[in-house]
């Protein structure tokens, strides 16, 4: 495989930074002397060929800041961001126009790819380039990954009839951002959330006295962005926003933690720690320890939606959001403007 069959087309999911990084394991694995390393390699060219092809079909569908008519029909971004913004969760989806869906799943495509990355890498590579490259490519993957989880939130958010009607069309328009670009970032619209995921999954769980004091101040030095940590402690936070936080810190829920606390007491001790906990009693580390780290960040959040939206649909105590979704609903209320959402992305250069 010649260096020519490395560029990229115009249509991929990938942007520069990407793109150096596909490129280094690629060379690498081109003059790797294991023996499945040309299979592997060509694996990872085909996968990038599909890519740029689903990215060409998602560029070939009309943009969603457009007007299209159909007939007596007429379609605009106001109409959509109307039409998805009193939708609800059950027919959400129902509503998206086809970019939009095409754009979905070209994310978790991409985020397939960079699992077949991993493989290349741990199959084909040695210690030392493993080392040098493998983190830089579960980077890109957790790249792909905090895209999907941002399109959960607001997706949450723009179908919740208890959210006013000026933040969830703030939401919709957010969603729209993403799908309309095929090399979409999450740091470039919502570096608090960004940041703080970063953060989050390279700051283990070590419980102790479960009050979480360690924890948020592991995560501050692992990079978190204060905004987050400061919205969720201010003086006038509810105790639900105080619990989320805490599910955060800790990858549990708080029916969990409250059984972890009973445990502690039990066992008489004012700490407690993984070892004391049986396995499926145990917080979901989104640390990059080993495994999947997209993956593991994935069920870090999902575990903590789904509870806090059983919460809310049979009115029980607890928090009946995330923490993530507590800070969105703050940052679209009080630091977006609608009229700089409804503006189209500037085109790729």
């Amino acid at each position: 495989m010649t260096k020519a069959q490395w560029e990229f087309s115009d249509h991929g999911p990938f942007d520069e930074e990407e793109r150096a990084v596909i490129r280094e394991v690629l060379a690498a694995v081109a003059t790797a002397t294991l023996p499945n390393a040309a299979a592997l390699l060509q694996a990872a060219r085909q996968s990038i060929d599909q890519l740029e092809r689903l990215g060409a079909v998602l560029c070939s569908y009309p943009s969603l800041f457009s007007e299209q008519s159909l007939g007596s029909k007429r379609r605009s971004l106001d109409s959509l961001v109307q039409m998805l913004s009193r939708a609800n969760p059950s027919n959400f989806d129902m509503f998206l126009p086809t970019r939009a869906l095409v754009s979905r799943d070209l994310v978790m495509a991409e985020m397939n790819f960079y699992r077949l990355l991993r493989v290349v890498c741990s199959e084909a590579l040695g210690d030392e380039q493993r080392s040098a490259l493998m983190p830089r490519v579960d980077h890109q993957l957790c790249h792909c990954l905090y895209t999907r989880l941002a399109q959960e939130v607001l997706t949450h958010i723009a179908s919740d009839c208890l959210v006013t009607r000026d933040v969830r069309e703030k939401a919709v328009l957010s969603l729209t951002h993403i799908w309309e670009q095929t090399t979409y970032r999450v740091s470039d619209f919502f570096p608090v959330l960004q940041a703080t995921w970063e953060a989050r999954r390279h700051a283990p769980v070590t419980l102790g006295t479960l009050l979480g004091t360690a924890e948020m101040f592991r995560l501050i030095e692992a990079g978190c962005d204060e905004r987050f940590v400061d919205f969720l402690v201010r003086p006038t936070h509810s105790e639900d926003e105080a619990a989320a936080f805490r599910e955060f810190l800790f990858g549990a829920t708080t029916e969990q933690l409250q059984r972890m606390q009973v445990k502690m007491v039990s066992l008489g001790k004012h700490v407690i720690g993984t070892e004391d906990l049986a396995v499926d009693e145990r917080p979901r580390d989104a640390c990059t320890i080993a495994g999947d780290p997209a993956l593991a960040m994935f069920e870090f959040f999902l575990s903590r939606h789904l509870q806090a939206a059983a919460r809310r649909q049979a009115d029980i105590a607890g928090p009946k959001r995330t923490a993530e979704e507590y800070v969105m609903l703050h940052y679209l209320e009080s630091m977006v403007d609608k009229r700089s959402l409804s503006v189209p992305p500037p085109p790729r250069s």
